[in-house]
């Protein structure tokens, strides 16, 4: 049963080879594991929807399980407490609105400085560590520098960048990659997403399954139509004016900044539709209209798009104004 974080249901069992796509973290902790030696504290990074914080309950589940050996035996109360998130030495932390404070740190100090209830460690995951205010993340490096002897910490980020240096220098890091296409489909399909739905997702999620429901998914492809349907009016002559339609689809900077990144991965696909034609596309259903759209314009004019939406995002990030920026873009795609 392949799994991911977000797939993952309360209460349900997990082993190590459920954990999809992320051999090579796997390894490393099982090495760990088997080997008995362990660091104070693990950095989990990578993108969002990938497995990060289903593999650190698995780690956790492993040290604690009753059975030992370095394999959870996914039957003994430790296992199960684990998967309900119900052990009294396992504590997960996440962020409380945009941050996690010191107080949370603060907590969790607190358990560190007794002895575990039930397990050979008391084990805290930091789910979102990116999000530490800048005193609870002082504080977390004095515990990181003066660790105790059976405590372990388990830090997992999609922003590895945004933590401070001092922090992931004092863990050992586990690097977790985007999953591969055949992986997102069949964790999507075991979730009971339809397979002919699974199999569009899985090219269009970029290696995270961040979104997954299958009504997610639905207004993900829902959203694309739109844009593409968009895209395709802004290459014939106009009937609607422009700042009508960057109104209607670049409201908020947030939705400008959407419509944007339909518009790199159709200009993308017209790149390598037009040069590379035997690639695959991300938007692999709409080959035929996409290879036919690409004849009719120059890869000059696709390339200088592509880097126009890519200032375009970033202007966006900065605060500029969505609804003009988006204007600009569509007087652009109409002069290709």
């Amino acid at each position: 049963m392949p799994q991911s974080a977000r797939g993952r249901r309360r209460g349900e069992t997990v082993a190590w080879q459920d954990i999809c796509g992320q051999e090579h973290a796997v390894l490393l902790l099982q090495k760990a594991l088997l080997s008995k030696r362990l660091a104070h504290a693990y950095l989990f990074y990578g993108p969002e929807g990938i497995g990060k914080k289903l593999t650190a309950l698995q780690f956790a589940k492993s040290l604690a399980c009753e059975q030992g050996g370095g394999e959870a035996c996914e039957h003994c109360p430790a296992c199960r407490k684990i998967a309900t998130e119900n052990h009294p030495d396992i504590v997960c932390v996440h962020p409380e609105g945009h941050s996690i404070r010191i107080e949370d740190i603060r907590a969790i100090q607190r358990q560190l400085g007794y002895k575990p209830y039930e397990s050979p460690y008391t084990i805290i995951i930091i789910n979102g560590c990116e999000l530490l205010t800048a005193p609870a993340a002082n504080a977390l490096l004095k515990t990181l520098e003066e660790p105790p002897d059976t405590g372990l910490l388990l830090l997992v980020t999609s922003k590895k960048d945004a933590l401070p240096v001092t922090i992931v220098s004092r863990c050992q890091q586990i690097p977790f990659r985007r999953l591969a296409p055949e992986h997102v489909q069949a964790i999507l399909q075991q979730q009971g997403v339809d397979p002919s739905m699974a199999t569009l997702a899985a090219t269009l999620m970029a290696g995270s399954l961040d979104i997954w429901t299958p009504a997610e998914i639905s207004h993900l492809l829902a959203k694309r139509q739109q844009v593409y349907s968009l895209f395709l009016e802004q290459m014939q002559p106009p009937t609607t004016p422009v700042f009508l339609q960057a109104r209607q689809f670049a409201g908020t900077r947030e939705q400008g900044d959407e419509l944007l990144r339909w518009l790199m991965l159709f200009c993308r696909d017209l790149v390598i539709a037009k040069v590379t034609p035997n690639l695959p596309l991300y938007n692999q259903d709409l080959r035929t209209e996409l290879s036919a759209l690409a004849q009719r314009v120059s890869l000059d004019g696709l390339l200088t798009l592509f880097t126009s939406l890519e200032q375009c995002r970033g202007y966006l990030a900065m605060n500029a104004n969505a609804q003009l920026t988006c204007e600009q873009v569509l007087l652009q795609i109409q002069q290709l």
